[in-house]
């Protein structure tokens, strides 16, 4: 009986002694996080165990995360000059600012980073508008020169370029999109208005024989919707500008017609143009809207708005994914990869980037989730697709690994 006690009593002390030491690994490994001493913290959280052990690996997975996002940033700082843009500074202050909302104070001085990285996205995005401006003027007034003279394919080739970039600039009073627009469809009315000789009049004879008196013929009967017959041509074959013109033409009895034309003509371009504003600004979600609007209207019109519409869910798509929006990516690149209207193996791989991003975030434990994460980037992978190295190294080496 005593034996038993005995036994007891050093197994009560010797549980009490690992508690006690479990306890003094974990407030050593606290105090090393709070030293910012991260790998000495690691090997005592390590070490905890009972009560203490899942605040200990939420210590861990905290640390992982610092050091990750902290490492991401520090790559894409570390780019040379010419490989530097805004986009990619944009992303390392995402990064900054997770690690700041993980630790404030922790070490690399992430405040300091941070502040610098917006300092060099604010130069860099004025010297592209400087850049940016320089050329619009110049091609704006080239434009302008060359739409006098009545040269309309190269002043829309010209002020087409401008719009590309800045769809709203102000181009002698107008914004380049829609002068790009017009001058546009102007080049293709300029290109078919070349009148065709009349076979039906003979050739004048030589000057030493008297033409003989031609009878004119007479005037064929037009039909009463004729022009809206070919208004309406005009605006199937995506000619807005001619469309508009015979629209406006029309006898009475068409009018209430043609301006049910003209209203489409109208929103739709209002549409697409303001689609077109917005993907610029990188409001993508709204861009997308504008453009289902646009294709609601002419599916087939010009501009291809089913396609803009895509392009700009793809846009959508890779910018939640970089926000970290992991779900909102998902579903955006999934509608994206239904309507194979953009390049399969850029969307395959942002696609299971997502999946395999959530995956992680949301504990590893959805399998079938890492599933199709992997089936994605298989596809992307067999396609030859070679992502950029701004992404986690956890994604980048899941993809790098991939054998098929």
């Amino acid at each position: 009986m005593k034996l038993r006690f005995h036994f007891a009593l050093v197994l009560f002390f010797a549980v009490a002694s690992l508690a006690q030491n479990s306890d003094i690994l974990f407030n050593q490994g606290v105090a090393a996080y709070n030293q910012n001493q991260f790998p000495d913290a690691i090997a005592k959280f390590r070490q905890v165990n009972g009560d203490h052990a899942k605040v200990a690996q939420q210590f861990i997975k905290n640390i992982n995360d610092y050091m990750e996002a902290m490492q991401i940033a520090k790559s894409v700082m570390d780019r040379s000059p010419d490989e530097q843009d805004a986009n990619n500074l944009a992303f390392a202050i995402q990064q900054y600012e997770r690690a700041i909302s993980i630790k404030p104070d922790g070490p690399f001085s992430p405040q300091q980073q941070l502040a610098r990285a917006r300092e060099m996205k604010t130069r860099i995005e004025k010297s592209r508008a400087a850049a940016s401006q320089t050329m619009a003027n110049g091609f704006c007034t080239k434009a302008l020169a060359a739409i006098q003279q009545h040269h309309y394919k190269e002043g829309a080739q010209l002020i087409c370029a401008v719009a590309n970039e800045n769809p709203g600039y102000n181009c002698g009073g107008d914004e380049a999109i829609h002068m790009c627009q017009v001058n546009t469809d102007l080049a293709k009315i300029d290109k078919g208005s070349l009148e065709k000789p009349d076979k039906s009049v003979s050739a004048q004879p030589p000057k030493s024989q008297p033409a003989p008196p031609v009878t004119p013929a007479p005037p064929q009967p037009d039909t009463q919707n004729s022009g809206l017959d070919k208004a309406k041509a005009a605006y199937d074959s995506n000619d807005f500008a001619r469309a508009t013109s015979l629209f406006q033409k029309v006898d009475a009895s068409s009018k209430s017609s043609a301006d049910q034309y003209l209203a489409k003509i109208s929103a739709y371009q209002q549409s697409m143009d303001l689609g077109d504003r917005q993907q610029s600004a990188g409001n993508y979600e709204a861009a997308r809207q504008s453009f289902i609007t646009a294709a609601a209207i002419k599916p087939d019109g010009p501009g291809d708005p089913q396609v803009r519409t895509s392009r700009a869910e793809l846009f959508a798509g890779i910018d939640q994914f970089y926000s970290g929006d992991y779900t909102s990516a998902i579903s955006h690149l999934q509608n994206c990869a239904k309507t194979g209207l953009q390049k399969p193996p850029l969307v395959h791989f942002y696609l299971g980037a997502s999946e395999l991003g959530k995956f992680f975030v949301t504990g590893s434990e959805d399998t079938s989730l890492q599933q199709e994460a992997m089936n994605d980037l298989k596809q992307a992978k067999q396609a030859g697709f070679k992502p950029s190295q701004d992404l986690s190294p956890k994604i980048l080496q899941a993809y790098n690994d991939l054998s098929f």
